[in-house]
Parts: C-alpha cells; structure tokens; sequence
C-alpha cells in the first residue's frame, strides 16, 4: 500500500504536466462587438487576402498558419478574441494558445459567416 502511494505521488506532477494548461471559451457576434467596445484584442486568423475583403473594426491580422511565430506576442493579462470564416481555424488557434497557457481566450463560433448573418458591421 505504501508503496502504490509513493508511486502515485511520484507520477503526479508527471500527470498534470500532460493536462491542458490553458482554456478558452465560444462566444457569440454580440459578444464580440460588446468585447471590442471595452478595448478587447480582436485577432482574425485567417489570411490576409480574406482580411482585406472584410474584417471586424480594430482588428489585427495574424494567420493560423504563422501561429508559432506570433503566439508569445499575445498579452496574457487582456481578453484575446479570435476568428476566422467559419469558426474553425480560429478553433485551431485557441487549442494552440490554450495549450501554451493562455487563459483569457474567446474564440468566435461561426466566425465572418456568423457576424454577417447577425448584421454587424465589418470594414471592407
């Protein structure tokens, strides 16, 4: 008995190192646009082509594809809102900032497609 109990002791730290060290939440355009008005970092991942054709207000560009590169510049003290066409690269990207630690993540469910069928305004 004693000896499964220093096992498991051991083995602890082993276990929760392999747990997900960060978190992140779906939210809805309103939120979004109610984020943004309270001075929330707004990040489109998606390129800079479907950047151009329309993106939410104060928004910066920073692709799926790069996020390696730019994922330590992010602040971990400030809501970060990300998105995409659909939802699902920006998905992708809160899964990599989670599991970098990043805490204050809000990924938009639907992305673009979901902004337009509410009726918020982008910039093209």
């Amino acid at each position: 008995m004693r000896r499964r109990a220093f096992l498991a002791l051991l083995l602890l730290p082993v276990l929760a190192a392999c747990g997900p060290k960060g978190s992140y939440q779906n939210v809805g355009p309103e939120e979004l646009y109610r984020a943004l008005e309270s001075g929330a970092l707004i990040v489109d991942v998606r390129t800079p082509a479907e950047y151009a054709a329309g993106h939410v207000p104060g928004a910066v560009n920073l692709p799926v594809e790069e996020v390696a590169r730019w994922a330590d510049t992010l602040p971990k003290d400030k809501p970060v809102y990300l998105y995409c066409r659909s939802g699902n690269r920006s998905r992708q990207a809160a899964e990599y900032l989670k599991r970098k630690g990043y805490t204050n993540l809000y990924n938009l469910e639907g992305g673009v497609l979901a902004i337009e069928r509410a009726g918020y305004p982008l910039v093209r």
